[in-house]
């Protein structure tokens, strides 16, 4: 195994495009890991299991919750994932079910990686729909949907990782008033950093 190989993963190719074709792009492998917490899970198996990277990060776009006082273009840390919609309804109720079997305030993964303090620190939310009412007092500053998944994976197999999240709208916002281009530009800039300053790290 090469020391210091380092996978970025992002959900989709038009999400990793602008951090592939600029400078230093290709100097790491860059996955694909689909949308959604269960195809995003299988995906970062297959590519431990294939690669045997030292370090992974998960990259893409975000909504921020309008409270959490950040601003379309800023790129943040994830340290936080909630798994926020595993749950029934009952009549108009949600009640959230317990991700391991056992009880529903652990329906959350942490990142222990050190990481380089270069953004924002924050909680975020997974869901399966984009702007899902089932928990509105969550604590978590955005949502996305993968990065449950990408934790609960890396984090049982003991693998180095982090997750970066440009915001690119506001959740519940209109479509019309996402800023997906600008962001997505920016995530690759505030990637390239992320790299370099993790390399020095392995």
């Amino acid at each position: 195994m090469a020391q210091g190989k380092i996978v970025v993963m992002y959900p989709t190719w038009g999400e990793a495009r602008p951090f592939m074709l600029g400078p230093g792009g290709g100097a790491v492998e860059v996955w694909r890991c689909g949308i959604g917490p269960a195809e995003c899970a299988a995906r970062t198996a297959a590519l431990l299991v294939a690669r045997r990277p030292d370090f992974v990060l998960l990259a893409g776009i975000a909504g921020a919750r309008p409270r959490s006082g950040l601003s379309k273009g800023d790129t943040v840390t994830v340290s936080r994932e909630y798994a926020v919609d595993v749950g029934t309804l009952r009549g108009d109720r949600f009640v959230a079910l317990p991700v391991d079997g056992n009880d529903a305030g652990n329906n959350f993964y942490d990142n222990p990686t050190p990481l380089p303090p270069l953004f924002r620190s924050v909680a975020s939310d997974t869901v399966a729909v984009a702007g899902t009412p089932l928990r509105a007092g969550s604590p978590a500053e955005i949502e996305n949907m993968e990065g449950a998944g990408f934790f609960a994976v890396c984090g049982a197999l003991g693998v180095r990782f982090a997750e970066l999240r440009c915001i690119s709208n506001y959740v519940g916002e209109e479509r019309s008033g996402w800023r997906v281009a600008e962001a997505v530009e920016r995530l690759a800039e505030d990637v390239r950093s992320f790299v370099e300053a993790v390399k020095t790290r392995l």
